[in-house]
C-alpha cells in the first residue's frame, strides 16, 4: 500500500471517528460517565426533534396590515419647493425603487421622511404656510403612530432576523468565538423598537449593519439548541445522581468509597474541567440575548403570535432559558446532596479539588 492511499485511509478514518458535534459529544460523554461511575441506567439520547418545539410561526401570522397615508403629491411638492429635504423623500418614494423597498428599508425610510416632515413645518412656523403646516403635522402624527407596526413588519419579514431566531440542527461549539456583533445588533433594535415612536428610528446607515450583523451570526440558532440539548442532558443528570441517592445512597455510613471516589474524579475532570465551561459559555451568551428578547417582547403592537414565540424562548417562566436556568441549579443541587453525604464536597475534608490520572 502506498504512503498517498495510507494517508487517505487514515483521513477518511479520522473524519467517521469524529463526532459530528462537540457540543453534544460534550454533554453524551459527561452523561455516559456519570451513568458508569454511579451505576445506573445510562440517559435517554437528546432528540432533536423537539427543536421544533421552537419553530418561528409562520411569517403571514407576524405581519402587520399598514394602511398606505396617501396625500397630494403634486400640490405637496409644489408648496414645499422651501423644504428640498422632504421634497427628496416624496420623490424616493414615489420612484420604481421607493415602491420596492424592503420591510427593514421601510422602517429606515419612515424615519427619515418624519425628520424631514418635522424640519420642514419649523421652517413654515415662520411663514404664511399655517394651512400646509397644518396637512404636515396631520400626516406627522399619522405616520409615527404607524411605526410600532413598521418596526415590527421590518423585523418580521427580514430574513436576517428570521435566520438568527430559527433554531439549528447543532448547538454552539464549546469554542464558539465571540458573537458581540450579532448579539449587540439585538440590544440595539430591541432599544429602537423600545423608544418609538417618541424616538424616530435611525437612517439606513445605521440600520442595515444591524440586520447584517444578525445574517452573518449562526449564533442565535445554535445558542437556541444549546440551551434545549444541555436542559435535557442537565435534567437527564440530576436524575441519575437523585435517583442513586435515594435508592442505594454511595455513602450509607457517610464515609467515602471507593466508587465515591471514583464520582468526585467524574466531578472534577468532567463536569467542573468539561462540562461547566461549556455551560459558562452558553449562559454568558444566553443572558444578552434572553435580555433583548424579553425587551423586543414588550415593545408596542406587537403581533401576538411573536409575543408568544419571544416570550416561549425567554420569559423568565416556562420558556427555553428558564428551563435551562432552573436544569443548570438543579444539577448543581444533586451534586452537592451526593457528595456532601460523602464527605467529598468542596470545602469538607475529603475534597481535593483535583481528578486523578486514571480515566474514568
Amino acid at each position: 500500500m502506498n504512503a498517498r492511499l495510507l494517508l487517505l485511509i487514515t483521513a477518511l478514518c479520522l473524519c467517521a471517528c469524529t463526532p459530528a458535534d462537540d457540543g453534544l459529544a460534550l454533554q453524551a460523554d459527561y452523561l455516559q460517565r456519570l451513568s458508569n461511575a454511579l451505576d445506573v441506567e445510562p440517559a435517554t439520547a437528546f432528540d432533536s426533534s423537539e427543536l421544533t418545539r421552537y419553530r418561528l410561526p409562520a411569517r403571514r401570522e407576524r405581519l402587520i396590515e399598514i394602511a398606505e397615508l396617501r396625500i397630494s403629491l403634486l400640490d405637496l411638492l409644489v408648496d414645499v419647493r422651501r423644504c428640498p429635504a422632504l421634497q427628496q423623500q416624496i420623490s424616493q418614494r414615489n420612484n420604481s425603487l421607493g415602491k420596492q423597498l424592503t420591510p427593514s428599508s421601510r422602517l429606515a425610510y419612515e424615519g427619515d421622511l418624519l425628520r424631514a416632515l418635522d424640519a420642514c413645518s419649523e421652517h413654515l412656523r415662520s411663514q404664511d404656510q399655517q394651512p400646509l403646516r397644518n396637512t404636515l403635522e396631520q400626516l406627522a402624527q399619522e405616520k409615527r403612530a404607524q411605526l410600532p407596526g413598521v418596526f415590527w413588519n421590518a423585523l418580521n419579514a427580514s430574513p436576517e432576523v428570521e435566520r438568527y431566531l430559527r433554531f439549528a440542527e447543532q448547538p454552539l461549539p464549546p469554542n464558539a468565538g465571540e458573537d458581540n456583533a450579532a448579539l449587540d445588533a439585538l440590544t440595539q433594535l430591541a432599544a429602537i423598537g423600545s423608544a418609538l415612536p417618541d424616538a424616530l428610528p435611525p437612517s439606513a446607515e445605521q440600520l442595515d449593519p444591524l440586520f447584517f450583523a444578525l445574517h452573518a451570526s449562526d449564533q442565535g440558532g445554535q445558542l437556541i439548541s444549546s440551551l434545549a440539548s444541555l436542559t435535557h442532558s442537565l435534567n437527564q443528570g440530576s436524575a441519575m445522581l437523585q435517583s442513586r441517592q435515594q435508592g442505594r445512597p454511595l455513602c450509607p455510613t457517610g464515609k467515602a468509597t471507593e466508587r465515591a471516589r471514583t464520582l468526585q474524579n467524574i466531578f472534577v475532570k468532567y463536569y467542573a474541567g468539561g462540562l461547566q465551561p461549556y455551560l459558562a459559555l452558553v449562559d454568558q451568551r444566553g443572558q444578552a440575548w434572553s435580555s433583548s428578547l424579553r425587551s423586543l417582547s414588550g415593545v408596542a403592537q406587537i403581533p401576538p403570535a411573536t409575543r408568544e414565540y419571544l416570550q416561549q424562548l425567554s420569559s423568565d417562566e416556562a420558556s427555553l432559558w428558564a428551563d435551562f436556568q432552573q436544569a443548570t441549579a438543579r444539577h448543581v443541587r444533586s451534586w452537592q446532596d451526593v457528595l456532601n453525604s460523602c464527605g467529598l464536597a468542596p470545602g469538607q475534608s475529603g475534597w481535593t479539588g483535583q481528578a486523578d490520572s486514571v480515566d474514568q
